[in-house]
């Protein structure tokens, strides 16, 4: 005797299907297109203003350790700002002679991500003067070894967005004289003054 065997029958088409319909698949590309014309302009600024504060922090940490290797090492320290080319040498001085000899340690660098030092006319510093360069301090500043710095002045960073435009994400890195102490501005125009 044989056994008999049922076979069962397979389906070619479930009796529900789900999914999208051409609407819904419309009115979401709708939706996202809609959130995407307001997020990506802000997401731009944002990302603008996250640029030039990393670099402004670049600036203010580089002479930060440039006073206090002043120092430590006894030796002057020389800071060097190019503001045409955007970058600057940290240049510890260790035989006081004003070059870059073998063996003394220099760093190079760059300003990135569209910052540069720049100052829109019109706007003020710290003790509300008025601002007629980038780089204040004649260009090189030199940190003796009582950390001392060799002027008083300040460094100013825009974004390239902003120049001619705008200084409301202006950044400043201040150095006194007397002390070398550097400190670290945000330009606020809804404040008097306006640094903070």
């Amino acid at each position: 005797m044989s056994p008999t065997r049922k076979f069962k029958r397979l389906k070619r088409f479930p009796e529900y299907q789900t999914g999208f319909t051409l609407i819904e698949m419309v009115v979401t590309m709708a939706i996202i297109g809609i959130v995407s014309a307001i997020a990506i302009p802000n997401f731009s600024k944002w990302k603008e203003k996250h640029e030039i504060n990393g670099q402004a922090q670049k600036v203010y940490f580089d002479l930060m350790l440039a006073r206090t290797t002043a120092i430590k090492s006894n030796n002057d320290v020389r800071v060097t700002f190019d503001t045409t080319a955007h970058t600057y040498k940290i240049h510890e001085d260790s035989d006081g002679d004003g070059t870059e000899d073998a063996g003394e340690n220099v760093k190079n660098a760059v300003l990135e991500n569209d910052v540069q030092f720049a100052y829109n006319t019109g706007i003020t510093d710290t003790d509300g003067n008025g601002v007629n360069a980038a780089v204040t301090f004649g260009g090189t500043l030199v940190f003796d070894s009582k950390g001392q710095a060799s002027s008083s002045g300040s460094v100013l960073l825009l974004h390239t967005n902003d120049i001619g435009e705008t200084d409301d994400r202006a950044r400043l890195i201040s150095v006194l004289e007397a002390t070398g102490a550097v400190d670290y501005w945000v330009y606020s125009a809804a404040e008097t003054p306006p640094w903070k």
